[in-house]
C-alpha cells in the first residue's frame, strides 16, 4: 500500500466520533461581544465521497475541505494496512486532496479534524468501499525488458481488450516514453487495442529508452480496470542499415554507415512482388517450413504437385514483416541471385550470406527495399516507418512527444 500520513500542524486532536460517522463534533470556541460570551459553531467538514458511499470508482479523487477555518490533520487510511495514503493541503489549508489510484473492493476511512478561526474545532470520520473490476488491464510490450535493438525499432503495445476512442489519450498521457538522449516521438493506434510509438528519426544509437506505464486505476470500459503499474527498459544498439535494390539485385549492408557487404539477391517474381519501403527486423528463426498453401490460396499453391506448390524448411530466417517475408538462405537459387528475380517474395541470399546476415542482425535494424512496385503498408504490419512523421501520431491532443526525463522536459529552444 503506499504510504504517508498528513498532518498540518502541531495540534493532534483525539477523535469521538464512532467509527463509520461523519459530522463536527469536538471543542466549541467562544466569542465576547459587548461582554456577551457566544458560541461559535464548529467548523464543518466535507468529505467526498460520502459516508458509506459504495462502489466508488477506482480513479475517484479523494477530497477533504472547510468552509472556515483550516484542517489540522487528514488520515486516509485503507482496511488491512496500517500505513496512511498522503495527499495535498491547498496553500489556504482549507482543502486535501489524495488523487492515487484506489484498489478494487477494498474499505477506507478518512479521519480529519479542523480549527475554526474562533478557535472551534471538529473531527469527522467517513468511510467508503470501491467497486470491484470484473477485469483486469493487460499490457503486452515489444521490445522486451533488457533487449538490445537496433536504430528503427518501435515501441509496440498491445491491450488485453479494446480502448474506447475517447479513452485512447487518457490512456496515452499515463505511459510514459523517457530517453537518453532525449527525442521527439509520437503514438499511433494501428486497432483498438493496439498503438505504435516510434521517433521522428531514427533513434540515436547507444540510447536508453524506459517505458513507464502508470494503469493503476485507468478505467478501460466494460469493468475492465488498470490495477497495477509497470516499466520496461531497452537499449538501441549500434546503427545496422540494409538497403535492397531490385533494379540491381543487391542488397547492401551498412554498420555505422560504413559499408561491410555487397550482396547479391533475388527477390520476387512476377506475381509475388516482395514489399517495399523502410522495413524493419522483426526477429529471426533459424528454420521456418514455408507453406504456399494457405498462403496464397490457388490450386496451384494448394494441390501437392501443383506448378506453385511447395512446403520446405527453410534456414537463417530474419523476418522483415508480419506477413510472411523473410531475409533468408536459398541455395537452389543462387544461380540467379545478383541477376533474376525467382522467389515467391522473400530476398534469397546464399547460404553463407544468409548465416553472415542473420548473425549480424538485432530485432529493429533497417531494411530498406527499393524498386519492387509494391509499397509496404499497415494492411502488411510494416506502416510505422512509411507515414511522414508528421501524419504518424493519430491520437487527438496528444501530438509529438519529446522523451526527455521530467525534470528537463522542455522542447529544443524552449526555457522550461
Amino acid at each position: 500500500m503506499l504510504a504517508g500520513g498528513v498532518a498540518f500542524s502541531a495540534l493532534l486532536l483525539t477523535s469521538c466520533a464512532l467509527p463509520g460517522t461523519s459530522g463536527p463534533v469536538g471543542n466549541v470556541g467562544t466569542v465576547h461581544i459587548a461582554g456577551v460570551p457566544v458560541v461559535a459553531a464548529p467548523p464543518a467538514i466535507v468529505v467526498s465521497p460520502s459516508n458509506s458511499a459504495q462502489g466508488v470508482a477506482l480513479d475517484a479523487p479523494i477530497l477533504v475541505s472547510v468552509s472556515t477555518g483550516h484542517l489540522d490533520t487528514v488520515s486516509l487510511s485503507e482496511a488491512g494496512s496500517s500505513t496512511p495514503l498522503s495527499g495535498v493541503l491547498s496553500p489556504d489549508g482549507q482543502s486535501w486532496e489524495m488523487s492515487q489510484a484506489l484498489d478494487p473492493n477494498a474499505h477506507y476511512t478518512v479521519v480529519a479534524t479542523a480549527t475554526s478561526t474562533a478557535g472551534s474545532t471538529s473531527t469527522s470520520t467517513s468511510t467508503f468501499v470501491t467497486l470491484t473490476a470484473k477485469s483486469r488491464l493487460l499490457t503486452g510490450m515489444t521490445p522486451l525488458d533488457g533487449a538490445v535493438v537496433g536504430v528503427g525499432e518501435t515501441i509496440d503495445l498491445r491491450f488485453n481488450t479494446s480502448i474506447p476512442a475517447a479513452e485512447r489519450a487518457a490512456l496515452l498521457q499515463r505511459i510514459q516514453v523517457t530517453s537518453i538522449p532525449a527525442v521527439i516521438g509520437g503514438w499511433h493506434w494501428l486497432a483498438a487495442d493496439v498503438v505504435h510509438f516510434r521517433p521522428a528519426t531514427y533513434w540515436p544509437s547507444g540510447t536508453k529508452v524506459t517505458v513507464t506505464a502508470n494503469l493503476k486505476g485507468f478505467g478501460a470500459g466494460s469493468g475492465i480496470w488498470g490495477l497495477a503499474d509497470w516499466t520496461s527498459s531497452f537499449t538501441v544498439g549500434a546503427k545496422h542499415v540494409s538497403i535492397v535494390n531490385n533494379a540491381t539485385h543487391t542488397m547492401q549492408v551498412f554498420n555505422n554507415d560504413k559499408l561491410l557487404a555487397t550482396y547479391p539477391v533475388s527477390l520476387g517474381k512476377g506475381g509475388f512482388a516482395t514489399i517495399q519501403g523502410t522495413l524493419i527486423v522483426l526477429y529471426k528463426t533459424p528454420v521456418v517450413v514455408m507453406k504456399s498453401c494457405p498462403t496464397f490460396h490457388t490450386p496451384a499453391a494448394c494441390i501437392p504437385g501443383g506448378a506453385q506448390y511447395y512446403s520446405d524448411p527453410v534456414y537463417e530466417d530474419t523476418a522483415i514483416s508480419t506477413s510472411g517475408y523473410f531475409i533468408h538462405a536459398a541455395p537452389w537459387s543462387v544461380g540467379s541471385q545478383g541477376r533474376a528475380d525467382v522467389s515467391h517474395g522473400c530476398i534469397n541470399l546464399s547460404n553463407a550470406r544468409a548465416t553472415q546476415f542473420y548473425n549480424f542482425s538485432i530485432p529493429g535494424d533497417v531494411v530498406q527495399v527499393e524498386n519492387t512496385g509494391y509499397n509496404a503498408a499497415y494492411s502488411d504490419g510494416e506502416g510505422d516507418w512509411q507515414l511522414p512523421f508528421a501524419a504518424f501520431s493519430n491520437t487527438a491532443g496528444l501530438g509529438s512527444v519529446w522523451t526527455a526525463p521530467v525534470s528537463t522536459s522542455s522542447l529544443p529552444g524552449q526555457v522550461s
